[in-house]
């Protein structure tokens, strides 16, 4: 079942925090709690109709994990609540939540004991995408429970909206459950949704990346995915699943650069749960980091967007930029 209602967040929020810069200079300390970091501060002007996403996967610990610490965390483990800060700071439209939400298993008693205490103070903008941990309960009924028809047709948990001049695409890349495959029920609604949409940038997010440097590294599953996102122009694909973050140049489905047509893909495995490290280096990796938290944040724009890697104050990782739709860099 597909969605085509524009979603309406926190855009008001946005445009008072860009005000607050303006008057104070983008100078202002990383610490401040009531003034946005100074490295959340736009690369350029952003127009109010502009919609603002922020996305990562990977997030909320086992609530039985001694490192859970009421989701503050201990060492490099458990950081949900430092990364929810930084999404409150950059004040989106719209927070894509790239799977394996809960830890160790999506149950629906975890879910509110854990995520329910950080990211779930922003359900009400949540467009979430289900990852192996979900599925560790049977038919991931936990997490359907618990995001309601934010997650698609239970059973499914692959539906679409429409977010500014931007058509975006929630997949389920658990294929074993939800078959990905030429010829399957999702593989068929991914073709009808793409052949509908009449935007000009989409944007399309699932758990498990096509490619990726971590050492899950890629899914051969999700191939046919790419194929038609491909084919139908689509711009950029959000991943999570190694718990890295990881910026690809522009590719065609099996890898080959395409600076002109290809999609950008980002590993966001970053939203708190804990590091993996970088195992083998892919091509057109572009940016790396295996210990950074944070979030990717998205200035969606008619016909382009820009991209900002925010971490949480233990890492000063900055990788920002901007591409026109259809993969051509500005």
């Amino acid at each position: 079942m597909t969605s085509r209602n524009p979603m309406v967040g926190g855009r008001a929020r946005l445009v008072a925090a860009l005000a607050i810069v303006a008057l104070f200079g983008t100078a202002t300390p990383a610490h401040a709690v009531l003034l946005p970091p100074a490295d959340l501060a736009p690369t350029n002007s952003v127009g109010v109709d502009d919609p603002v996403v922020a996305a990562a996967g990977d997030i909320a610990c086992n609530p039985a994990d001694p490192a859970f610490n009421d989701g503050k965390g201990v060492g490099d483990r458990c950081r949900a609540l430092s990364t929810k800060r930084r999404i409150d700071h950059i004040a989106p439209d719209a927070v894509l939540a790239l799977g394996d939400l809960q830890y160790p298993n999506g149950g629906y008693q975890k879910f509110l004991a854990s995520y329910a205490t950080s990211w779930g103070e922003l359900l009400s903008i949540t467009r979430p995408a289900p990852g192996n941990h979900e599925y560790l309960t049977p038919d991931a009924h936990g997490y359907f429970r618990y995001f309601g028809d934010l997650a698609g047709t239970e059973g499914a948990g692959y539906y679409s909206f429409d977010l500014g001049a931007w058509h975006l695409i929630a997949l389920n890349s658990e294929c074993f459950a939800v078959a990905c495959a030429k010829g399957s029920e999702q593989y068929a609604w991914l073709k009808a949704d793409l052949e509908a949409s009449t935007t000009e940038c989409t944007l399309a997010f699932w758990h498990e990346p096509r490619f990726s440097s971590g050492p899950h590294g890629g899914t051969a599953a999700v191939l046919p995915f790419w194929r038609l996102l491909y084919r139908a122009g689509a711009d950029v694909v959000l991943s999570g699943h190694d718990h890295i973050y990881e910026r690809f140049r522009a590719q065609d489905p099996i890898g080959a650069r395409d600076q002109a047509f290809g999609i950008v893909e980002f590993v966001v495995g970053t939203g708190g749960a804990e590091h993996y490290p970088i195992v083998d280096v892919q091509p057109n990796s572009a940016r790396r980091r295996s210990n950074a938290f944070g979030v990717l944040r998205l200035l969606l724009r008619p016909d382009s967007f820009a991209f900002r890697f925010v971490a949480t104050p233990s890492s000063s990782f900055v990788d920002r930029g901007s591409h026109h739709c259809h993969g051509v860099p500005t």
